[in-house]
């Protein structure tokens, strides 16, 4: 709990406030992002406004796990990663540079950021907390109503754009760590989603993981671009019991018995099919276990080897 010490002792009240917005590109394979940084003025009001809800994130973190491409946190708890294993280092690089040219001095810059960070700075060091940007950024959305306010009793037309920032955060970034609030959130901004689509594309291409299969059109159609299976993609990938003779062997040996919905050929390998690709991932990923206690077999979200 060192590490969430270090956050919760982050003192706000004597901290600098500057408020960061990014526009982020893709470039390269794998892929990499590349962060633009712009910072903008802000007034008193707002700049406590800011400490207020930087204050109420960390406060209300009371535990932290580890991250993997399957774990979740609660309202109550964030993710753990090092810094240096994300992205996070590039936008937090471009915001040493603060400096008049890379001020904002027409509303038409802060349309169309992908992210913001409010960045406080103390002699405790740089605290980023990051939230990826709403639709009211976003220039497009703004063409596809009337935009007015209430004022006096009566509604006006309102034609200057407004740009909502939440009461929360996606993530924070304190030191080596980043402290990962909504992991949908997470990947967006640091471009994981990208790195586990490349993972998918890798995995694919793999002759050993070919051979698995009759044929692996139908799995390429299950996962497509969804988030959730592309980290499950990226986690069978990571974990490689695929690989393992023993394990492959005794998946074909045992998954009638697990109620494992996966059809083998006489020669060992799986035919996949769009319906039966969710057992097929729960098995390669091990996550369909039978307790020695009540003998029930049960479906798990993550994994912790214990011994």
């Amino acid at each position: 709990m060192a590490v969430l010490r270090d956050l919760h002792d982050y003192d706000l009240d004597q901290a600098v406030v500057n408020f960061w917005i990014f526009k982020r590109s893709t470039k390269g394979t794998p892929p990499t992002p590349k962060y633009t940084g712009k910072w903008v003025s802000v007034d008193d009001d707002l700049r406590d406004a800011l400490k207020t809800t930087a204050l109420a994130f960390k406060t209300a973190i009371t535990e932290t796990f580890e991250y993997n491409l399957l774990a979740e946190n609660n309202p109550s708890s964030v993710l753990t990663i090092p810094q240096d294993e994300t992205h996070a280092a590039n936008f937090v690089a471009e915001s040493q540079d603060q400096t008049p040219a890379k001020r904002i001095s027409k509303m038409e810059e802060l349309a169309n950021a992908d992210f913001y960070a409010v960045k406080f700075s103390s002699a405790q060091g740089n605290l980023y907390c990051v939230r990826k940007t709403d639709s009211t950024w976003k220039t497009t959305k703004r063409k596809g109503a009337i935009h007015t306010l209430f004022k006096s009793k009566t509604l006006k037309l309102d034609e200057a754009p407004s740009f909502h920032i939440a009461k929360d955060f996606d993530i924070a970034v304190l030191g080596d760590k980043v402290f990962i609030k909504n992991k949908k959130g997470f990947e967006s901004i640091l471009s994981h989603k990208a790195a586990h689509q490349e993972d998918f594309t890798q995995l694919l291409a793999e002759q050993a993981f070919q051979v698995l299969f009759t044929a692996t059109d139908a799995v390429s159609a299950y996962v497509g671009t969804n988030a959730m299976q592309l980290r499950r993609a990226s986690a069978i990938k990571m974990k490689g019991h695929y690989l393992d003779d023993r394990f492959m062997n005794n998946l074909r040996r045992e998954s009638a018995n697990f109620g494992l919905n996966i059809t083998f050929e006489t020669d060992g390998r799986i035919t996949p099919t769009v319906e039966s690709c969710p057992d097929i991932f729960k098995a390669l990923l091990d996550h369909r276990l039978k307790s020695h206690f009540s003998q029930r077999i049960y479906d798990v979200q993550n994994t912790e080897v214990v011994n």
